[in-house]
Parts: structure tokens; C-alpha cells; sequence
């Protein structure tokens, strides 16, 4: 089963603000300071670059206000699929993407299609709820190269929902790895992951390496081997 996409009711992105890096957030305003601000990914995307071949579709998942996707766009790709779980974020989202180029799901993003209990920005019971989740692989999106995963929790679940495109398409994957997911993990699946390689090496075996990010040290670029 597929999600249908968010519907947009306004598109106020410019060219300007991708230039220059601006981005609004859920007040529909620039604040480059304090607890809501909204700073660009470009520090982060920096590392990523290098890695990245070529540039036909890519997953933006746990989007937030679009940071990563104004970055991917800016780099070349050609559609951006992005998912949040946080309706709110879609006023910022409706500012900072060119949505012409990209498609939302507002929907959460997990293993599989079931239905969940979440709140805020959190799943908070896997097994019953009102929300329905999909997995990367049920958005059926083809010539994948990048995927993006930042989800606070759960994100080794995401990409073991992704397996069947990761392994057709072999995209570069940037995932985060740290407090919240140790945690997440232990509180909701009472697993005690043991470090990071065993974090993604369980989904992905000897089919990927990873590169560990300076700028965001929480988070790892998954590079696909050439076997």
C-alpha cells in the first residue's frame, strides 16, 4: 500500500532563499537563532557530496522544514521524496521547497504498513494505534541514489523497511546513529544495540562501509561497495 502525498495549498519558495540558505520554520518565519531555528544543512551536506554519483531521485525522510531537500535540489536531483510525521512543519515546508521538484508524505516512515500510536514527533506503541506507517519500500520510487534518515528512534527500522530499493539501486544512505536511537531501541524493542557498525551492518551486511560524519558526529554516511 502507497500513501498519498500531501497537498500543498500554497508554494511560496524562491530562488533567492535557496541561494542564500533561508529557511522558515513552522511560524512561517526565518530564525537562524534559539530553540526553533532554522539553520540550512549545508555544513552537513558538505560530506555527503563527494560521495554522491549521480543525481536522479532521493529520500528525504524525517524531513522537518526541508533543510536537506532545498540541498539535494540545489546539488541537481531531479525529485526529492520527502516524508514527516509533524503536520505543522508542512507551513514551513510550503515556504522552503520548490515543491514542483519534490513530493511530501505526511506520514510516518517505518519497517513496514501498520497501524502505530505516535505523539508529536515520537512513536510511542509499535503494535496498535490510529496511525497508519509505510516503509521507503512501499513508496515504490525508482532510481533512488540518496537516502536520508533522521527520525529520533527509530531509524534502523526505516531502513530495514527500505531493503528491496537499497538493494536494487545501492544509494548512498545518511543515517543517524546516537542517543536516540540506543535509547529508542531499548525502551521499544528491548534491544541494547552494540555499537555503530552493528547499527546498519545488520540490515546491510558487507554490501556497504561507513564513513563517519565530523560536522554531525551522530550521524553516518553508508557508502555502497563495489562487489
Amino acid at each position: 500500500m502507497k500513501p498519498n502525498p500531501y497537498n500543498f495549498v500554497t508554494n511560496n519558495w524562491s530562488q533567492e532563499r535557496y541561494d542564500k540558505d533561508i529557511l522558515f520554520n513552522s511560524k512561517g518565519i526565518h530564525q537562524p537563532t534559539g530553540r526553533h531555528k532554522t539553520n540550512s544543512a549545508t555544513e552537513q551536506f558538505k560530506e555527503i557530496i563527494p560521495h554522491i554519483k549521480e543525481t536522479k531521485n532521493a529520500l528525504d525522510i524525517g524531513a522537518r522544514w526541508g533543510s536537506f531537500t532545498v540541498q539535494l535540489h540545489k546539488l541537481g536531483f531531479e525529485h526529492v521524496y520527502m516524508a514527516e510525521l509533524r503536520e505543522t512543519h508542512m507551513i514551513g515546508v510550503s515556504h522552503n521547497v520548490d515543491m514542483k521538484r519534490a513530493t511530501m508524505y505526511n506520514v510516518p516512515i517505518m519497517d513496514r504498513h501498520r497501524s502505530i500510536s505516535t505523539m508529536q514527533k515520537s512513536i510511542t506503541n509499535l503494535n496498535e494505534g490510529n496511525t497508519e506507517s509505510f516503509s521507503i519500500d512501499d513508496l515504490e520510487i525508482k532510481n533512488v541514489n540518496f537516502i536520508k534518515i533522521d527520525v529520533d528512534g527509530p531509524d534502523r527500522l526505516v531502513l530495514r523497511g527500505g531493503l528491496k530499493t537499497i538493494r536494487k539501486y545501492k544509494p548512498v544512505i545518511y543515517i543517524e546513529y546516537g542517543d536516540e536511537q540506543i535509547k529508542w531501541e531499548y525502551s521499544h524493542l528491548n534491544i541494547k544495540i552494540p555499537n555503530k557498525i552493528n547499527f546498519w551492518f545488520e540490515t546491510l551486511g558487507d554490501s556497504y562501509r561507513s564513513i563517519d560524519c565530523k560536522v554531525e558526529p551522530n550521524n553516518l554516511i553508508l557508502i555502497p561497495k563495489k562487489i
